[in-house]
């Protein structure tokens, strides 16, 4: 009961996590910035090295001449190092999600033209195996590697969107 006399319901308090130095979690939160700025150079060095090996073919192995599949080699280059230079400006910036969105796309869809071209074709053209050696098999590597890194990534930041969602702390006093 209150001095008037009347009674009055616990008030409720919504408290915001503190942040800054010292704060729980904000070492954890610093942590976390730096493995998702690694994440992102690691994942340019794996675009930027399947790029190379897509010029390479392109260039030296003879894929500049054949129909279709030359200049889907020079794009898919020209794709990779595009994103992979985005990648490393946006060490930087907070989010960035459209780059991660376009380095899948572009080592799945490698990755979907590879298993094509060895088993229905594409276009017409088809390989066999791991075929030329060792490009394909490095490619394939470096594609899924591309994958593993971007899914690693996002696991935790899905999973902290999840948790951020159910609210903030409700404090009964």
């Amino acid at each position: 009961m209150s001095e008037t006399g009347a009674q009055t319901q616990p008030e409720t308090e919504t408290l915001a996590a503190p942040r800054g130095p010292g704060a729980p979690g904000w070492a954890s939160a610093g942590q976390a910035r730096i493995a998702r700025a690694a994440a992102k150079v690691v994942v340019a060095t794996l675009l930027a090295w399947s790029g190379y090996i897509h010029y390479d073919l392109y260039a030296d192995h003879g894929y500049r001449h054949i129909h279709t599949i030359g200049p889907a080699f020079l794009v898919q280059a020209a794709g990779s190092f595009a994103v992979a230079f985005l990648l490393v400006v946006s060490v930087a910036l907070p989010g960035s999600v459209l780059l991660s969105i376009l380095a899948a796309g572009l080592s799945g869809g490698a990755l979907v033209g590879f298993v094509l071209s060895r088993t229905t074709g594409v276009a017409g053209f088809e390989e066999r195996g791991f075929t030329p050696s060792p490009d394909a098999a490095i490619s394939v590597a470096v594609e899924i590697g591309v994958l593993v890194v971007l899914a690693a990534v996002a696991a935790p930041a899905a999973v902290a969107a999840v948790s951020r969602r159910s609210g903030p702390a409700q404090v009964s006093r």
